[in-house]
């Protein structure tokens, strides 16, 4: 499917539900937030449905109140799920009979398409970025809340524009979506600042485990559950402590290993200097881009950092 082919489905429909992954990040909820108002321009019914609520630093998107947080999809209506590249990363047993008609708009290379009808462009730095040419095919005008919302998702999906995938394309859409109405400066400090006291206690706590390998040019940070109730902070907060691993002189992949209260090691992978993360956390059974990736699996925190050891040290003497 192609971009025309994905505003054709959408104007043939008139009532829809969104949903995005579990644990959504910038670009879900900002690609999420742009859909939304879009069609409400167009004057479509939308539902917006999501596995787990909205993190504090996004709460200023401008269609929070709607976001609602269920773990029961809406069978009869037309469902479009945006930056999701495997359909169990909606919610853990999710099942394609779940879901009425389907349209998965999604820039992941290593993901497989679920829906009935696909749009996957693989090229696109962010699904926000998809999602902004997506509206204008559909004739819909770019007004400052869908331009933050779609400034939002290039922001964190670029790294604050430091990632290799912040092309001259990428720039030229975050100034043309700030001469709509985007406050570049309000969006990140958002986002990136007002971190609250407990997360900064985290931070504490992590770069206390934090491990080298392979001649330092992997970095490994751990928090086990005890540690993070004893913090006192929540979960949306651990967001981004795998870039504190990333910042580290000769790193080139940082790994963040956190354990859930049911035992599963959540692992999130982010890479410097070309090494395909994505298709690291595929072959574990997750996925992601080829610079930010993560995956689940069974722990203890100790057991996944030697497997994921063994895999990288293959990887990398592969890349030397």
């Amino acid at each position: 499917m192609n971009l025309q082919q994905a505003a054709q489905w959408i104007r043939e429909r008139d009532d829809f539900f969104l949903t995005t992954h579990a644990h959504p990040d910038g670009d879900a909820l900002g690609s999420q937030c742009a859909l939304y108002l879009g069609l409400r321009r167009l004057g479509k019914r939308v539902r917006v449905v999501n596995h787990d609520p909205v993190p504090r630093c996004y709460q200023w998107l401008s269609y929070c109140d709607a976001v609602e947080v269920s773990d029961t999809p809406i069978p009869d209506q037309n469902c479009i799920v945006v930056d999701v590249g495997e359909l169990h990363r909606i919610r853990d047993g999710a099942k394609r009979q779940d879901f009425g008609p389907l349209l998965n708009i999604d820039h992941h290379s290593s993901g497989t398409p679920f829906g009935d009808t696909n749009w996957v462009d693989s090229t696109a730095a962010a699904t926000g970025e998809m999602i902004f040419r997506l509206l204008r095919e559909l004739g819909v005008s770019i007004d400052k809340p869908i331009a933050e919302s779609l400034y939002t998702t290039l922001v964190t999906d670029t790294g604050g524009f430091r990632y290799s995938n912040t092309t001259p394309h990428v720039l030229r859409l975050a100034a043309e979506l700030m001469e709509a109405g985007a406050d570049a400066h309000a969006v990140c400090d958002r986002i990136f600042a007002h971190v609250p006291r407990k997360a900064f206690e985290l931070v504490r706590v992590s770069l206390a485990n934090l491990r080298s390998y392979l001649d330092g040019r992997v970095g490994v940070m751990s928090l086990s559950h005890a540690d993070f109730l004893a913090s006192g902070a929540m979960d949306e907060d651990t967001d981004g402590l795998v870039n504190y691993v990333r910042k580290l002189d000769g790193v080139e992949v940082a790994v963040f290993l956190k354990e859930r209260a049911d035992g599963l090691v959540r692992a999130s992978f982010r890479s410097r200097n070309g090494l395909d993360v994505g298709s690291l956390a595929a072959k574990l059974g997750g996925g992601g881009h080829k610079y930010a990736s993560g995956v689940n699996l069974p722990g203890p925190i100790n057991a996944v950092a030697d497997r994921i050891i063994a895999i990288l040290t293959d990887a990398l003497s592969h890349k030397s």
